[in-house]
């Protein structure tokens, strides 16, 4: 199986979630090619539904069967409510 590095960054309360090591709020990961983006968050315990969360994979709104390639940057923030 060909595995791809990634950079998964988290922001606010979702830093968290990201595994001991990580430098500041983001870490490099190595994950299966073609790894859907709810799948790498899911690993890590992170929210992803729909209105709770704001999504990026290299800067642009991603969805959630998003399939990964070498050097993409996920990142994730909790959606913020105003008025």
């Amino acid at each position: 199986m060909t595995t791809v590095r990634v950079t998964l960054k988290l922001f606010a309360t979702y830093r968290r979630h990201l595994p001991p090591g990580s430098v500041e709020n983001a870490c490099d990961l190595d994950v299966p090619a073609g790894t859907p983006v709810s799948d790498l968050l899911t690993r890590f315990g992170v929210p992803h539904e729909p209105g709770d969360s704001v999504v990026l994979v290299n800067g642009r709104d991603a969805s959630p069967e998003q399939a990964l390639v070498a050097g993409d940057v996920v990142a994730a923030f909790p959606a913020i409510a105003g008025g």
